[in-house]
C-alpha cells in the first residue's frame, strides 16, 4: 500500500510541474517550482531530471531552466489527428451503414493491435457482436491494412514477437504467409478477413491516410460472410473504397 502510495504522489508531482511549465511563458528554475508547489527543492530536481531524460522537459545548459520538451508535439499530433479522424469519418461511415446495411468500424494501431475507436451498427448479428475492442493485426481486415503500411522489417520482428494463434483454418499465421498477402492488399488498397478471425465472420478494410501520405487509420465493414455473399460483396466492398476516398479527400483538404 504505502509503494502504490508513493508511485501515485510521484505521478501527481510530476503533472503539476507540468502543468506548471505549460502555464509559464518563460522556462523555469527549481527554486522557482519548489516555492509556487510548496515541495523540497531535492523533490523537484529529481522529477525534472526523470522528465528530462525522457523527453518530457528540457534543460537549458545555460540557466539551468526547464522548459517543456518537444515531444509533446508529436503527442498533441496523435490525438488530434485521432479526434478529427472520428469527427471527419462518422459522418460517412453512417452513410455507408446504412447503403450496405451491415456494421462500420474505424480502428487504429495501438500497441501491435488494432483498437476500434467508432462502430456504427447494421443489421443484427450474433457474429459481429462478437467482434471485440482491440483486434489483432494478423486476422483482422483492419489490422491487416494496418500492419500492411508497416515495413517488412517491422512486420518480420510483429511475428517474431507476438503470439500468433491459428483461429480458422484460414488464418495467416506466418511472416511469409503474411507478405504475399501483403503484395496484394497494398496492391488493391483493401484487406479482407475472410473467415481468419472467426467462421461465417467477413470483413473488408481500407486505409485512412493523412496529408503527409501515412496510414492512421483503418475503416472497414462486417458481417456474416453468407449474408455479404446474397447481396454482392464486390460491390459493397466498390462501396467501401469510394466513402474511403471521400474521407480521404477530406482529411488532405484539413491537412491532417
Amino acid at each position: 500500500m504505502k509503494e502504490q502510495y508513493n508511485y501515485i504522489t510521484m505521478i501527481e508531482r510530476s503533472s503539476s510541474i507540468i502543468e506548471e511549465l505549460y502555464k509559464s511563458s518563460v522556462p523555469l528554475g527549481i527554486s522557482e517550482i519548489a516555492k509556487t508547489l510548496d515541495l523540497p527543492k531535492a523533490t523537484i530536481y529529481r522529477i525534472l531530471i526523470t522528465l528530462a531524460k525522457s523527453g518530457f522537459v528540457e534543460k537549458d545548459e545555460n540557466d539551468d531552466k526547464y522548459k517543456l520538451g518537444t515531444i509533446y508535439i508529436k503527442y498533441s499530433d496523435k490525438v488530434k489527428s485521432q479526434i478529427d479522424i472520428h469527427n471527419i469519418a462518422e459522418p460517412f461511415m453512417e452513410e455507408l451503414a446504412k447503403e450496405i446495411g451491415e456494421t462500420v468500424n474505424l480502428a487504429i494501431s495501438r500497441e501491435n493491435s488494432a483498437l476500434n475507436l467508432s462502430r456504427i451498427e447494421g443489421e443484427e448479428t450474433v457474429l459481429v457482436s462478437k467482434l471485440i475492442a482491440i483486434a489483432p493485426y494478423y486476422c483482422s481486415s483492419v489490422g491487416k491494412i494496418l500492419l500492411s503500411y508497416k515495413s517488412k522489417e517491422e512486420i518480420e520482428e510483429y511475428f517474431k514477437e507476438s503470439k500468433i494463434k491459428k483461429r480458422t483454418i484460414n488464418t495467416i499465421d506466418n511472416y511469409g504467409e503474411f507478405l504475399e498477402e501483403r503484395e496484394k492488399i497494398l496492391k488493391n488498397k483493401y484487406a479482407v478477413d475472410d473467415e481468419e478471425y472467426d467462421y461465417g465472420l467477413f470483413c473488408v478494410a481500407c486505409p485512412i491516410i493523412n496529408s503527409k501520405k501515412e496510414i492512421i487509420a483503418a475503416v472497414g465493414f462486417s458481417g456474416p460472410k453468407s449474408r455479404i455473399e446474397y447481396k454482392g460483396k464486390e460491390n459493397m466492398i466498390k462501396k467501401l473504397i469510394l466513402y474511403t476516398k471521400s474521407i480521404n479527400d477530406k482529411i488532405g483538404i484539413i491537412g491532417i
